[in-house]
């Protein structure tokens, strides 16, 4: 779906190490994580995949900045007992036992693991003792297709870490990575959630290229339906609503997503997810008008197809009001009655070609003066 290059400061966390690594390992101290077994318990639900998963991570503070590959011993240590902010980036969500392993690891409740290993879930937030877990739908539109992609990401944000589980490698978040490498802006000096927010932002920004997007396939939509409008036009319009619907489906059940946060963090930080809750307001509102917008070009459509329908039948209808009187002149001298004076006039059949003829121009006259034609 998306693509980038490797940038050279983000590490690769080697899979096995961490399937493999000491089971003594330190856990979070959550007794929520251990009410169900964890054993074969996570089931994988979306596309099937066969690629090794790949994990990074990027540590940071306001002076320190960090790349390197560690086991989950270390992560687990690390991430407990130094102030930095620890963003690891899983990328597939496909594997069970790397998410099952990375689960115990960091005392993650299992119901949320479950929640990350199924790309069909509703976008949602939340919050735990000491962490939060947020689900959104990473939307984009194909320029080659022209279909929408959609792509599961899940994010578990501490105070001083975050873990992000996407569906695919690559993603839209460079600029994110090259702020923290660079020191620009504030995200060197805020929490993780802070980097949580830079992360949906970005999100939703794409929510408004692809929004931007469809209202320009809309327009092209109206051009054609005014012009040619044919049977694969019917088909692209039905394929947008179904798009739109999926747009709709992403959006509607983040903007509670969003609010929640605004609630749960402090005022320094909530202001941030006020801006965010303000953008997916504003989309929600968007795909409203597009949705009638549709509604409109399909009624269009309809109309524009049963008006040219009336127009063959109006023209089949006078083609056939002209025909009827000749029909009639024909059909009566065609009855070979031996009393038909007519019949045996020398210039009779002029005469009657000639009256059927004039028949025939002061009907379309008349016609044309009607605007009938």
């Amino acid at each position: 779906m998306r693509h980038h290059d490797n940038q050279s400061h983000l590490i690769q966390i080697n899979i096995a190490e961490i399937i493999c690594c000491n089971d003594t390992a330190t856990r979070r101290n959550n007794p929520i994580s251990e009410i169900r077994p964890w054993s074969g318990s996570l089931v994988h639900v979306g596309e099937k995949r066969n690629v090794e998963v790949k994990v990074r991570l990027i540590d940071y503070d306001q002076l320190h900045f960090e790349d390197k590959a560690i086991s989950i011993f270390r992560i687990v240590i690390y991430l407990k007992d130094t102030e930095t902010v620890s963003w690891l980036d899983v990328d597939g969500i496909h594997d069970a036992s790397v998410i099952e392993e990375i689960g115990k690891k960091f005392g993650i409740h299992i119901l949320v693991m479950e929640d990350i290993m199924n790309s069909t879930s509703r976008p949602k937030v939340e919050f735990f003792d000491d962490y939060a877990f947020i689900t959104v739908k990473m939307l984009e539109m194909d320029p080659k297709t022209k279909k929408l992609e959609v792509e599961q990401l899940s994010l578990i944000v501490g105070q001083k870490y975050l873990l992000m589980f996407q569906e695919h490698p690559g993603d839209s978040f460079d600029q994110i990575r090259e702020r923290i490498k660079t020191a620009k802006g504030k995200v060197r000096t805020k929490d993780a959630f802070y980097l949580a927010y830079l992360i949906l932002d970005i999100v939703i920004d794409n929510y408004i290229s692809v929004s931007e997007t469809f209202s320009q396939h809309i327009e092209n939509l109206e051009k054609i339906v005014l012009s040619k409008p044919g049977e694969f036009t019917l088909h692209r319009i039905l394929h947008l609503r179904k798009e739109l619907i999926d747009f709709k489906r992403s959006i509607d059940p983040m903007k509670e997503a969003i609010n929640s946060m605004t609630r749960e963090l402090d005022e320094d930080m909530a202001k941030y997810y006020r801006d965010l809750h303000d953008h997916i307001i504003y989309e929600s509102e968007n795909l409203v008008m597009y949705r009638e917008m549709i509604t409109n070009l399909l009624d269009l459509y309809h109309s524009n197809l049963g008006m040219k329908m009336n127009q063959v039948i109006k023209m089949l209808t006078i083609i056939t009001t002209i025909f009827v009187p000749l029909t009639f002149i024909v059909g009566v001298y065609g009855m070979n009655f031996d009393n038909m004076p007519e019949l045996r006039s020398e210039y009779g059949y002029y005469w009657v070609l000639g009256g059927m003829g004039a028949l025939v121009i002061a009907m379309i006259v008349y016609f044309a003066r009607k605007k009938w034609l």
